[in-house]
């Protein structure tokens, strides 16, 4: 496949609203983490990562702040697989195409977007972290 042509199906895939938690991308990165793409494993190793998280940061700011580069990896590593390009290609591509998205209101597109990413990987680890705040409510 050209590049052009793994471009051209990047960009497909970034089309529309990616800050829908329903957009077809969201949805499949969904997919991507809970190890449909790549297994069983996969999705162990994602959870086993975001439990250990959990554990050392507890549940707000300090555990999203630091899963978001791993969060980020992870989506990269899907459009990239999902197109059939390079980790490095599929990440310019993502940031040319945010960086000239409307933003009348100027916000931080990036940032915005990757609070979404983590909210949608926390969902795997939603019960543990549900259990974690009501552990630690009647703790104090």
């Amino acid at each position: 496949m050209a590049h052009a042509d793994k471009k051209a199906r990047l960009l497909r895939d970034l089309e529309g609203d990616l800050f829908d938690s329903n957009h077809a991308t969201r949805r499949f990165f969904r997919c991507w983490l809970d190890g449909s793409y790549l297994g069983y494993e996969h999705y162990q190793d994602n959870v086993a990562y975001l439990r250990e998280s959990l554990k050392r940061y507890g549940v707000g700011m300090a555990l999203e702040v630091k899963v978001t580069p791993w969060v980020v990896n992870q989506f990269i590593q899907y459009m990239a697989h999902d197109a059939g390009c390079s980790y490095g290609y599929a990440q310019k591509v993502i940031a040319d195409h945010i960086r000239a998205l409307p933003n009348p209101l100027e916000v931080d597109l990036f940032s915005a977007l990757n609070q979404e990413l983590v909210d949608d990987a926390l969902d795997l680890i939603r019960d543990e972290m549900n259990e974690y705040i009501k552990e630690n409510e009647s703790a104090a």
